[in-house]
Order: structure tokens, then C-alpha cells, then sequence
């Protein structure tokens, strides 16, 4: 069920963050066990189970980036045997007994890393190909967490002294791993970003890797291997990847790491929150349309490049037994679902589930969803949801940046574009 986890310091306090498998995620198996147990017994009894030497209160379940649920452990640390959880989640509905809520429908988490947040699996829709064609590597919401919470005063502060982070620390699988800071660059960005793409979008990449990692460094948070941070890849991944070709990718992104070798991309003097995303739906989305807030830099702006490339659209059939458990209903019929609104970058704002009304970057993640711009109707007893894009769409599109690579665009031009007002240094 949980693929890995992570225990941060915040507010003095531990807390534990577990990251579902997209494979388990939503699957048979979750339901069966879901429907035998419930949610929060499921994480209970996989903590105990790994003998996790946790010792704080408050656990946040993450599944393909996405905060799915906050849970409250009351008094008694993990490794004794607590009372009982808060819980609160619109993707699962359980009644629990004396307890506070956290969380209601929970923002997004972690890295659409950003990076579309999610890791789509293989066999549905995973970008990652055997071939050396233009999707050979993973494309997802990169860095999918929101914004840092300093972003919404930094510009009061005094800019930052840059870091020094040679060599860093990764975490991988929970084990500390050392490296060459401009190593670990060229890993996310061979990870991040298929190497077949234009040279000007994989040094817009590098620059992007190098200031999410700066700042998440000088935040005093840890950095991993997965979408809750950034993706690296180490040579045995990229060879097992790239086959034959190798010897030539790996040139390639290491060429374009090191021809931006130091800079990253500020706002008013300061390292900014480098989210982006595979690709939009024609325009990009505002930081506030999604995380409740306004980012400068982080605003729509236009991203024409993306109608013609591999994600731009995808249609998807959701088994309606699966929904009826998600939503708490027993019946779905013509009229009970309708889309509200829209925002003004074509996004859905919300959606009418019979009584009940949505956020649409809530109902994204509760369906596991490519994009929050999305057409729903019913058809032969089924959900066919067709999606425009793939992320949550803020900050750079990477096929967008190809796009705009091919035309002739600097990376420096390209950041410029999708960051307007950031400056690189």
C-alpha cells in the first residue's frame, strides 16, 4: 500500500508523510481492504507492521503527489498503540467517533513534481517508452508540492545568500545517498525530461532542478529520489532506460546541465518555488487556482505549443462501482453530474455531483486525473472523462518549453515566458 515514507520536522514537531503505490492506489485491492478494515486502520496497521520509530502526532498519506488525507494520531506515539485517528478525506468517507478534523479536502502535497504528480503506471498512461522517441522519460507533475509557505512573504525578506550545497543528500528508499550537487542535477533532468527534447528546453530543465533543489536545501527540508521532490536517476536507471543510446543522452543532458552550471531563476533576489508540469491544456494555470493563493511569477500565461503534442488529450472510462464508493452514493444518473464553472484558463472551477459541489483540482485527484480541465458525462453506466493537458499546469510546461525550443527560443526566453518577472543568476 505505501511505497515509501518520509519524517520531516515542522513546527518542532515530527511528522510523517507516507507515499501510496500508483499501482495500489484505487485499485481492487484497496477497496477490498478498505471495505475490511477502512483507511485509517490500513495506515495504522502498515506503521506498525514496518516498525516506524515515529514519535509525533500527525501523518499526511500522499498518493502520486497528492494529499489524499491528514490523519491525527492522539497522544500515544506510533510505535505504542494509539487510540484512534482523525480523519478527514473527500476521496473516502468514514465515520470516526471523538475526533477533530485537520484537513477537509486537502490541497495539493508534494512534487504534480511538482513534477503531474503523479506517477502515471506503465501500462495506462506513463510517458516512459522503450524507444528513443520524444516520450522516453518520465513526465509527471514535477514537483507537485505547493509553494513553500515563504513564498507569501518573501518579498518583505532580504534576498538569499546562495547556498552551498557541494556534495548533497538524497534520500532514497529512507537510505542517505551523497552526491555531486551538478551530478544529482543532470540525474533529474535525465529523469524529469525526455533527453530527446530540444536542447534550450533541457537547459530551462537544469536551471528549474538546480533552484527547486537550492531552495528545498535552505527550507532545511530533505530531498529524495521521487515525485515528492524532484526524480533522479542514477547511470544503472538511465542505461536500463536508454538502451543503446546511452552514450549519447547522457551527453546531452550533461551538456545542457553544464552549460547553465550555478544559475537558477529568482524573484526580487530570491530562489522561487520552480514548479512545472508535462503539459497544458493551451494555457498554463495561476498558483492561486490551485494552491489558494497568489505567487508573482506564478501566473496563466499562454502555452499554445502544447495542442499538437503526445499528452495534450486523453479520454479515460472510471468504472461507476468505484465511484459510487468514493462519492458515498448509490445512484448516478443523466443530469447528476454537470460542470459549474470554469476559470479563465479553461480549467474546471467546479463540479455538481448531485447535492454535492467540488472543487475541480479536488475532483482531479479524488478520480487520478491528468489534468483539472476536463469534459464528464456518463456513458453505458460508466464515467468517460476526457482531459485536456497533464499536471496541475503551473509554471513551465515541458512539452510547451520543447515547443518553444523548436521555434528558435532560448532557455532563458522560455523561463522568462512561463515565469514572467523572474530573472536568472
Amino acid at each position: 500500500m505505501i511505497e515509501s515514507f518520509e519524517i520531516k520536522m515542522e513546527n518542532g514537531e515530527e511528522v510523517l508523510y507516507c507515499y501510496m503505490n500508483y499501482n495500489y492506489e484505487f485499485s481492487k485491492e484497496f477497496f477490498k481492504e478498505l471495505k475490511e478494515v477502512g483507511f485509517v486502520k490500513q495506515i495504522q496497521n502498515w506503521v506498525k507492521k514496518n516498525h516506524i520509530s515515529f514519535y509525533g502526532k500527525k501523518v499526511v498519506v500522499l498518493a502520486s503527489g497528492i494529499v489524499v488525507a491528514s490523519l491525527l494520531w492522539k497522544e500515544a506515539p506510533v510505535m505504542e498503540t494509539p487510540d484512534f485517528f482523525s480523519f478527514s478525506s473527500p476521496a473516502i468517507t468514514q465515520t470516526i467517533s471523538d475526533v477533530s478534523i485537520l484537513d477537509s479536502i486537502p490541497r495539493i502535497d508534494a512534487t504534480e513534481n511538482l513534477q503531474q504528480s503523479e506517477i502515471p503506471t506503465v501500462e495506462e498512461n506513463n510517458p516512459i517508452q522503450s524507444t528513443v522517441e520524444e516520450a522516453d522519460a518520465i513526465i509527471h507533475d514535477s514537483v507537485s508540492a505547493s509553494p513553500s509557505e515563504a513564498t507569501q512573504t518573501q518579498q518583505e525578506e532580504q534576498p538569499q545568500v546562495p547556498a552551498i550545497t557541494n556534495p548533497i543528500t538524497i534520500y532514497r528508499n529512507g537510505t542517505k545517498v551523497v552526491l555531486e550537487f551538478e551530478e544529482y542535477v543532470a540525474g533529474v533532468v535525465a529523469a524529469e525530461m525526455p533527453a530527446s527534447f530540444h536542447t534550450s528546453a533541457l537547459q530551462a530543465q537544469a536551471v528549474l532542478v538546480r533552484t527547486y533543489a537550492l531552495k528545498r536545501i535552505e527550507e532545511g527540508k530533505v530531498l529524495t529520489d521521487s515525485t515528492d521532490t524532484q526524480v533522479y536517476y542514477d547511470e544503472n536507471r538511465l542505461r536500463a532506460e536508454w538502451g543503446s543510446s546511452y552514450e549519447f543522452y547522457w551527453n546531452k543532458v550533461k551538456e545542457a546541465c553544464q552549460s547553465t552550471q550555478g544559475q537558477t531563476l529568482r524573484y526580487q533576489g530570491r530562489y522561487i518555488d520552480a514548479v512545472y508540469h508535462s503539459t497544458s491544456n493551451g494555457k498554463t494555470e495561476a498558483a492561486r487556482n490551485v494552491w489558494g493563493y497568489e505567487v508573482p511569477y506564478l501566473q496563466s500565461v499562454d502555452s499554445h505549443w502544447d495542442y499538437n503534442t503526445t499528452f495534450y488529450m486523453n479520454t479515460v472510462s472510471k468504472d461507476m462501482n468505484q465511484l459510487l464508493s468514493l462519492f458515498g452514493i448509490t445512484n448516478v444518473q443523466d443530469g447528476d453530474i454537470e460542470i459549474l464553472s470554469r476559470n479563465e484558463s479553461g480549467r474546471v472551477s467546479e463540479v455538481r455531483i448531485q447535492n454535492q459541489t467540488y472543487q475541480g483540482v479536488d475532483l482531479r485527484s479524488i478520480l487520478g486525473l491528468r489534468s483539472s480541465d476536463f469534459d464528464i458525462s456518463l456513458e453505458n453506466g460508466n464515467l468517460l472523462i476526457t482531459t485536456r493537458g497533464w499536471g496541475h499546469g503551473v509554471g513551465l510546461s515541458q512539452y510547451g518549453a520543447n515547443g518553444m525550443a523548436k521555434e528558435g527560443y532560448s532557455y532563458q526566453q522560455i523561463l522568462s515566458h512561463y515565469y514572467p518577472g523572474t530573472s536568472i543568476s
